[in-house]
């Protein structure tokens, strides 16, 4: 499946360090396409805290190293890719 929107809610609103108000975004999910062309929406977290019932879908943001921010078909990384050792 590729992916092919993210799904964002607007869970408030709060004001920058110049005094504009903007809204809090939560990127909740997304949509993916499967080989066929048919979209399934996949929900990661559910909104609960200002959710008006409105789900936007938005194309994915571009990485600064140019791949697809959250790129549902990249491979997962290998095991030697992690640090094994947990600093606590």
């Amino acid at each position: 499946m590729k992916k092919r929107y993210d799904a964002v809610v607007v869970t408030g609103k709060y004001t920058d360090n110049s005094g504009k108000e903007k809204n809090r975004y939560l990127t909740v999910g997304a949509v993916l396409e499967n080989e066929h062309g048919h979209l399934s929406l996949k929900l990661e977290a559910i909104p609960v805290v200002g959710f008006s019932g409105w789900i936007n879908f938005y194309r994915p943001k571009e990485r600064t190293d140019g791949s697809a921010a959250g790129k549902s078909d990249d491979k997962p990384a290998a095991k030697e890719d992690f640090n094994d050792e947990i600093p606590f």
